[in-house]
């Protein structure tokens, strides 16, 4: 008598390869401009326009913390300053690997 096969692995079974269930952050924010007619950022803009006039200070305050999580990333600043030592080295290696590069000399 043949035995059945219960459970396990079965040719072409179970999810494609390299496929995903998860939402992408451009699909979901193509989908809403579609659905509510507008991008996300007008609605978005006019939720804490609208957290203003209704005096919500709870409400107001949430759209305050996500407009500036996400303003103050492309705010970050960064100043680097090198002493006068760093910069002549910076300038003799790098006069030396175009030489190098020119065929003059070995690095």
């Amino acid at each position: 008598m043949e035995k059945k096969k219960n459970g396990g692995a079965r040719p072409g079974a179970g999810r494609p390869r390299g496929s995903t269930n998860r939402v992408t952050a451009r699909e979901l924010l193509e989908t809403a401009d579609l659905i509510v007619g507008k991008p996300f950022v007008v609605c978005l803009l006019e939720g804490y326009r609208d957290s203003i006039y209704s005096d919500d200070k709870k409400l107001r305050t949430t759209y305050e913390k996500m407009i500036l999580d996400k303003v103050a990333t492309t705010l970050v600043e960064a100043e680097i300053t090198d002493s006068e030592d760093a910069i002549a080295a910076k300038q003799a290696a790098f006069a030396e690997a175009l030489a190098a590069l020119a065929g003059k000399t070995k690095p």
